[in-house]
């Protein structure tokens, strides 16, 4: 028995198949030109019978961006990460830009080549976790001519814009509060400490608190030790 065939469907059998003009099928496929509500889901039900998936890189040769957005993150198999994509595509949904996730696995020179092969398609937009990118990788964002959000962290200068929250501070918040309820042999735990730099500078803000904290402690220890003695003490 002979296999079927198969060809890419093209404008022409959305065309046959609702009965109007392939001009119409393109306007009612990119969402533009006046058409009646009627023609559009006449439109709509015959490439969705037929399963038509327009061809979007010929659009983007012409305006120089697909509607894709990167998003780069380190890992999917920490909690956190899995999240900021929900909120991500949740943000996206219904604004005709879809998210595309690489992933880097804390490997800076992985992150850069999934940068790479990100901006090869030209996206519309490159959200990437975090400030510390190699140099090459912050020369390509800068250059790119794309808008990019590093998010998750707001220690350092960002490229174009940064959303996220002091991971020093945070650090120095969590030894003061630490501190304050009269803890003093206090330990600290990270994972993945010389490659994920959020989880390095928290653990530089709880050092440096704790360091603070010694001081201080040193300065009035020394301050007691240098007050006179009441007579008659030995």
């Amino acid at each position: 028995m002979l296999e079927k065939t198969r060809r890419p469907l093209t404008l022409r059998d959305v065309s046959e198949a609702s009965g109007v003009s392939e001009m119409t099928v393109s306007r009612v496929l990119r969402n533009r030109g006046d058409v009646s509500e009627a023609t559009r889901t006449k439109v709509l039900t015959a490439a969705k019978t037929l399963g038509y998936v327009p061809n979007k890189i010929a659009g983007a040769l012409a305006s120089q961006r697909v509607n894709l957005v990167a998003v780069i993150i380190p890992s999917m198999s920490n909690m956190v990460f899995p999240e900021v994509m929900t909120a991500i595509s949740a943000e996206l949904d219904g604004s005709g830009l879809q998210p595309v996730v690489g992933v880097t696995n804390y490997s800076r020179e992985t992150e850069e080549q999934v940068l790479y092969e990100m901006l090869s398609w030209r996206p519309s937009g490159v959200i990437i976790a975090g400030l510390e990118q190699t140099d090459a990788a912050k020369a390509m964002m800068e250059n790119s001519g794309i808008p990019v959000v590093q998010i998750m962290d707001i220690d350092g200068r960002p490229v174009d814009s940064a959303v996220g929250i002091s991971h020093r501070r945070a650090g120095r918040k969590m030894a003061e509060q630490i501190l304050k309820a009269g803890y003093q042999h206090i330990g600290f735990m990270g994972t993945k400490m010389p490659l994920d730099h959020r989880a390095r500078k928290r653990f530089e803000g709880v050092t440096e608190a704790l360091a603070r904290a010694a001081c201080r402690w040193r300065i009035r220890s020394s301050t007691r030790a240098a007050q006179p003695s009441p007579k008659g003490a030995r």
